[in-house]
């Protein structure tokens, strides 16, 4: 599958791909990921199958995280245009491809994580070959949140004030 950079960009910047939201809260991630992620899973194939880009994503209720499965030209955040337009816009087409995103300041330093799944044409109609490998990276990265949470709750100072 293939897609016109300028179009592309034209769509990100106005807020034109179609997404799909959901939320819940981290324990029942954890414990559960395929059943958490298969709406978003769903609703990003289902867009492919009808030849357009999506997203979708699982907002963490309990924790400042985001997960994101996206189809994207390059491997930046949807919600980065113009980033995207800098990087791509010399470029007539380019392959779509699909990315899982975690955007938490918990995940890393820089606050972002993205890594490509598969070309939009391997996704679609094999999105149960690529679950696992989905779940997992979902669960190491809210892992990594809940680590870093965990670490930043001890090092908070101990509230010291006299009432």
């Amino acid at each position: 599958m293939q897609r016109d950079v300028a179009s592309f960009i034209e769509d990100v910047t106005n807020e034109k791909i179609p997404g799909k939201s959901i939320s819940q809260k981290l324990a029942a991630i954890l414990a559960d990921p395929g059943a958490a992620m298969q709406p978003v899973y769903a609703f990003v194939e289902e867009q492919l199958n009808l030849g357009k880009l999506g997203y979708g994503e699982l907002q963490v209720s309990d924790v400042d995280a985001t997960i994101r499965l996206e189809t994207n030209l390059i491997n930046l955040p949807l919600q980065e245009p113009a980033r995207i337009s800098k990087m791509i816009s010399d470029q007539d087409e380019l392959a779509v491809n699909v990315y899982l995103v975690i955007t938490s300041p918990l995940v890393n330093q820089s606050g972002l994580r993205i890594d490509e799944v598969a070309s939009a044409g391997d996704f679609i109609g094999h999105v149960d070959d690529y679950s696992k490998t989905m779940n997992d990276w979902v669960v190491e990265k809210l892992t990594a949140v809940q680590a870093n949470l965990a670490e930043t709750a001890k090092k908070k100072p101990k509230d010291k004030s006299k009432k």
